[in-house]
């Protein structure tokens, strides 16, 4: 089942270029695996994701005036039983995070390297989602919003609004998922996909030794996909 659109999912222009930054040993196992590993949105470790802001709680435990005592408490009763199902929904839902931009980025490598043995896969929208022609999960693919969880409210009818939702602090990761559903109490999801669809270049960390980006080669010929390798030129000196 490939890639599917959906209305909570705003999906970008296929030729946005997007990223994923990763450790080298990460890498290999994509390889070996020929998966994307999504995470579940319950062991993200911002504490907040997957739910809803605080408005919008508000909302559902607001009770109207005039009310007797008995339809307000039915009223408030059905309002936390909502709660509980979008809390549960949360944790149904996994996700791959690439990050948006024309350019590779400083802050995108000191923040999920954190050694000099890192890679970075560059690719597009339309590369993903060929990528996923053949998978054997619904992929949806949309951009995340980011919002005021203490003065804004979000949709609340369709758990995908879950995941497609962040705190404004976040904004700066600029943030493009791939979603998937999983119904069983799993940390995670491994999903098939199409590497050379995928994967348009590959970039060694900056502050990698030449070796890294020898074996990079290597690892990429050995599972017969003929993609660039760029050593990051971020740390080139100036000319005089």
């Amino acid at each position: 089942m490939p890639y599917q659109e959906h209305p909570a999912c705003n999906t970008p222009r296929k030729r946005r270029k997007i990223w994923r930054y990763m450790d080298f040993t990460k890498f290999v196992s994509m390889l070996e695996d020929k998966t994307l590993f999504f995470p579940n949105l319950s062991i993200l470790s911002d504490p907040l994701e997957g739910f809803l802001t605080k408005p919008t709680v508000e909302k559902f435990r607001k009770i109207p005036a005039g009310l007797t005592s008995e339809e307000a408490a039915k009223r408030r009763a059905i309002g936390e039983h909502n709660l509980m199902v979008m809390r549960m929904g949360r944790s149904f839902l996994c996700i791959s995070s690439w990050h948006m931009s024309d350019h590779e980025l400083v802050a995108m490598w000191e923040l999920y390297v954190k050694s000099g043995e890192g890679i970075a896969i560059q690719s597009t929208v339309g590369r993903m989602v060929s990528s996923f022609a053949n998978s054997t999960e619904n992929v949806y693919i949309g951009e995340v919003n980011y919002v005021d969880y203490e003065k804004q409210e979000i949709p609340w009818n369709n758990t995908f609004f879950l995941a497609v939702h962040k705190r404004k602090s976040f904004e700066y990761e600029r943030e493009l998922r791939a979603i998937v559903m999983s119904p069983e109490d799993l940390p995670g999801k491994s999903v098939p996909v199409d590497l050379n669809a995928l994967i348009y270049r590959v970039y060694v960390a900056p502050n990698s030794p030449i070796w890294i980006h020898d074996l990079v080669r290597k690892m990429l010929i050995k599972y017969d996909l003929k993609k660039e390798v760029i050593h990051s030129g971020l740390e080139q000196r100036p000319m005089y």
